[in-house]
């Protein structure tokens, strides 16, 4: 299987119950990668996961094996960027190039919505994503924080200007 037969879809409010099954999936799968946890995850309600879709921009990974793969975008006003966040590949797919897609997605999204800039957080240790996002033009700020404030783990900020072409 490779990147090429794999499409990418945004979901809608309708869309709750996939968002939800392929949150869960992550959150069970690495559950150290997200400040996220799966128990109270599951007990969202439904107007609880279509009012997280619709403060975002969530795209999913399908094959001939179904979903398997999900990423987000928001637009951070604050910042004057877009944040990348909730990334996650299912592991039967993972090298195949899916969360190079994925990833490509949301910039590609946040160009044509006329961003110029692009942001996200990854956790200490986890090498395998830091390279995914180094690899599609993604640079370490310096910016250290923590993941929330009950979750006392690292995590780094990296950038990218969206008019850069990854090297």
């Amino acid at each position: 299987m490779s990147a090429s037969t794999t499409q990418i879809h945004v979901l809608s409010g309708d869309d709750w119950a996939l968002f939800r099954d392929i949150r869960l999936r992550a959150l069970a799968d690495a559950p150290a990668a997200f400040g996220a946890n799966l128990p109270e995850a599951q007990s969202r309600t439904e107007q609880q996961w279509r009012n997280r879709i619709s403060q975002r921009t969530q795209f999913v990974a399908v094959t001939e094996q179904g979903t398997v793969g999900t990423v987000a975008g928001a637009v951070d006003t604050d910042r004057n960027s877009v944040h990348l966040f909730s990334m996650w590949v299912d592991p039967r797919v993972r090298g195949t190039g899916i969360a190079d897609q994925l990833v490509q997605t949301v910039v590609a999204w946040a160009a044509a919505n006329g961003h110029t800039t692009i942001h996200l957080e990854v956790t200490e240790h986890n090498s395998r994503a830091e390279r995914l996002y180094a690899r599609n033009g993604f640079t370490r700020t310096g910016r250290i924080g923590t993941i929330s404030r009950d979750d006392p783990r690292a995590e780094f900020e990296m950038t990218r200007t969206i008019s850069e072409t990854p090297s």
